[in-house]
């Protein structure tokens, strides 16, 4: 499991620096919608839909975010975190928040803070315009994790899209113009496609394991801050513009 590896390498850091010795208290909590994503002018991010919440991990003034559907408050050491068994969505959003938070104190990546206000929508806009400048407008692209403003800005420069969610409520439905499918339908979405954007979210709900390996061949990205620290260790590529 990739998320395995991640935090033996996060640990390593960790000891190199002798942060495992030093007292400090890692908090963990969870964000209300407007503290994580501010008042974007739609309302219809999974963030203020409720399906999901933010947490946030404050590590000697450095902060690191996650997505999670198990959110928890946690306060303890590194070395408390390093014992966490992996095996639910909780435990995992609380090691990569606090994994990001660390790795932002260490100077090793930025844009672990979600984008507010008018930033999501920007931050769609210019991922479309990304792909559009790199990307042949005949290229079949899957979205995996529906972001509302990515996916509509997609959808109106390719006319091979699609989108899949695990959010029951948007399955089978068609938001910002786009027709939303269930994740059980990854394998065969993932064959059809050239490029796979999934959403960073996908180490905390452990299906990234799955789309590295079935999109090995394809041109894979992620976006999102829960990602960020991942990124860094397994030169992955992201499209993050608006975080902070």
């Amino acid at each position: 499991m990739i998320i395995e590896e991640l935090k033996r390498r996060w640990w390593k850091k960790v000891t190199e620096n002798n942060l495992e010795n030093i007292e400090v208290t890692v908090k963990v909590r969870g964000l209300s919608p407007e503290e994580a994503i501010g008042r974007p002018t739609q309302k219809d991010f999974p963030l203020y839909r409720g399906r999901e919440v933010m947490i946030q991990a404050e590590f000697k003034g450095a902060f690191g975010q996650a997505y999670t559907d198990e959110p928890s408050y946690y306060e303890g050491t590194l070395k408390n975190i390093q014992q966490l068994k992996l095996f639910t969505n909780r435990n995992r959003a609380l090691f990569i928040a606090v994994a990001n938070a660390t790795y932002r104190y260490l100077g090793l990546v930025t844009g672990t803070v979600h984008c507010k206000n008018m930033g999501p929508e920007l931050c769609g806009r210019k991922i479309a315009e990304y792909l559009a400048s790199n990307i042949s407008s005949e290229a079949k692209i899957l979205m995996i994790g529906f972001q509302p403003a990515i996916a509509q800005y997609l959808s109106s420069k390719f006319r091979n899209f699609r989108v899949t969610d695990m959010d029951p409520t948007n399955i089978g439905q068609v938001k910002r113009g786009v027709l939303i499918e269930s994740y059980e339908m990854n394998a065969e979405a993932i064959a059809w496609s050239d490029v796979i954007l999934a959403t960073g979210s996908s180490i905390v709900n452990n299906s990234i394991d799955d789309i590295l390996s079935l999109g090995k061949r394809k041109k894979l990205i992620f976006y999102g801050v829960t990602i960020a620290s991942a990124v860094y260790e397994f030169n992955l590529e992201r499209l993050c513009f608006e975080s902070s």
